[in-house]
């Protein structure tokens, strides 16, 4: 439904979403285009440029580095005001603490499938990827 439909305005911080979507953009291989693009242009200036988005083993800090940490600080800046809204809403606090785990539980478990989890290499198994990573921020509790 649009807003003209419900007689409601979006309750949204449109800059929350667009900070969320330039660095999905990032997440979802954004840089290869870029990088693709730069070398194309060949230039001394484009070919360092592309060298910022690159991920590689611990050399200094690189642009790339930033992704991971800018999400983090979205998920920091939006879920207080989603946590909010859904009180506010009239949502139960044990409803919102279901949602809360269930999320959290999903994250890890994609997190752990996505990392190898049915190749029942349990010693080699990588624990600590990205997705547990954004599960664990969101299991603290909302203040009252």
């Amino acid at each position: 439904m649009s807003e003209s439909q419900t007689g409601k305005q979006s309750q949204r911080v449109v800059s929350i979403d667009a900070l969320r979507g330039f660095d999905m953009f990032w997440i979802s291989s954004g840089d290869a285009f870029f990088v693709a693009l730069l070398t194309f242009i060949n230039t001394p200036f484009c070919l360092r440029l592309a060298t910022q988005l690159d991920h590689p083993a611990w050399a200094g800090f690189r642009f790339y580095d930033m992704i991971f940490p800018l999400f983090l600080f979205i998920m920091g800046v939006a879920m207080p005001l989603s946590i909010t809204r859904r009180l506010e809403r009239g949502d139960s606090r044990d409803k919102l603490y279901y949602h809360i785990i269930r999320r959290t539980l999903l994250l890890i478990l994609l997190g752990l499938v996505y990392n190898g989890l049915f190749n029942f290499d349990f010693a080699g198994q990588r624990y600590s990827g990205v997705l547990q990573r954004f599960g664990l921020p969101i299991f603290l509790p909302p203040s009252s």
